[in-house]
């Protein structure tokens, strides 16, 4: 069959010599062209002739499929890790501890009471105050340190025990709570009492974030598990208390760390102070460590 063109069903080639039909949709012997037929006939790379079954890829169209798929793997995972978040964006709500006022202060472990920074923030044209109160036991050594300290708020936590606390996002005007964010919120200033964090060594512990930022090199031991994540301070600092965010040296940056939080109108804070200070100071202001 010199065209290698299939016979129907039950009839005879032409050239056939011994004069035999052939089977429905099944090649000649001597097809020697080896074109591709529809289903149910023989493929170009099909050397031996032999029909494949009906709607079946050839093996070469199996290895094109698996290249594709692999293909699309790749291209999930990319899309996956594209999630991480700018450590310096302008973009975000900014707390400003240094244009704020604190219009109560009387936080303590007897009374429970509250601190209240007023205008921390403005969104959307509403003034918005944040509230810090206990959340269980809170016990400061000297409750007078609890205050604003040139751009940064400070809360003051006895020696041995760790307060966890509330941050609170409310109207201004109508004390309702309000969503605010994705916003920084850092805290500064983490050392202990001695050269090996053994004495006075201060810790913090948050959870819901969405990242978190360090100085390379920063003296901050990071521990993440049951979803808390805790910074904690490796060694004393040299560095003095910070007062101006924008004058930051780069021993008060690697004693640092910088959390963004999602949209939201609250999250919580432990914050713990190890033996034989008295008590600890922790700073905090609302810019990320990145952009300073």
């Amino acid at each position: 069959d010199k065209k290698g063109k299939p016979d129907k069903a039950g009839k005879p080639d032409k050239d056939d010599k011994k004069g035999k039909p052939d089977k429905a949709g099944k090649p000649d012997k001597d097809d020697k062209k080896g074109k591709p037929d529809k289903a149910g006939k023989p493929d170009k790379d099909d050397k031996k002739g032999k029909p494949d079954k009906a709607g079946k890829p050839d093996k070469a169209t199996t290895t094109t499929t698996t290249t594709t798929t692999t293909t699309s793997t790749t291209s999930t995972t990319t899309s996956t890790t594209t999630t991480i978040f700018n450590s310096c964006d302008p973009d975000l709500t900014l707390l400003d501890f240094s244009g704020c006022s604190l219009l109560e202060n009387n936080l303590s472990d007897t009374f429970g009471g509250m601190m209240r920074f007023g205008s921390i923030a403005n969104v959307h044209g509403v003034n918005v105050d944040m509230i810090v109160s206990g959340i269980g036991e809170y016990e400061a050594f000297n409750q007078t340190r609890n205050s604003i300290y040139g751009d940064f708020g400070v809360l003051n936590v006895r020696e041995t025990t760790e307060g966890r606390l509330a941050f609170t996002f409310v109207d201004a005007e109508t004390n309702r709570p309000i969503e605010i964010g994705p916003f920084y919120f850092s805290f500064f200033d983490l050392d202990s009492g001695d050269i090996s964090a053994q004495l006075g060594g201060e810790s913090v512990t948050v959870n819901s974030f969405r990242s978190f930022h360090l100085k390379d090199g920063a003296n901050i031991h990071v521990n993440q598990e049951h979803g808390f994540t805790t910074f904690a301070a490796e060694k004393k600092s040299p560095a003095k208390h910070p007062t101006k965010l924008m004058k930051l040296t780069e021993e008060q940056l690697l004693s640092a760390v910088t959390v963004v939080y999602p949209k939201t109108s609250d999250f919580t804070v432990s914050l713990s102070a190890g033996q034989g200070m008295g008590g600890r100071n922790f700073f905090f202001a609302g810019a990320s460590v990145g952009c300073l």
